[in-house]
């Protein structure tokens, strides 16, 4: 009994293969399947964390918010 190792691709259950290689017209095969490469998700941009974390500044001096400002209300009237 003789083994022959090579690389071949499935897709929608067919076997085909890679390179230059030929497969035999008729074999029995072992099949080890390899995990596919890690895909790496698309950049989704910022996380609302991210994006919520410029309005904890609100009230601190950082942003004017005058609904926690009341000194915006000092000189009205005058």
């Amino acid at each position: 009994m003789s083994f022959q190792t090579l690389e071949v691709e499935l897709e929608n259950g067919r076997v085909s293969p890679c390179g230059n290689e030929r497969l035999p017209a008729k074999a029995r095969a072992l099949l080890t399947i390899l995990d596919p490469p890690a895909v790496e998700p698309p950049d989704t941009g910022p996380s609302i964390a991210d994006l919520a974390r410029d309005f904890m500044g609100i009230g601190n001096g950082t942003h004017t918010d005058l609904s926690t400002n009341k000194r915006h209300l000092d000189d009205f009237g005058k």
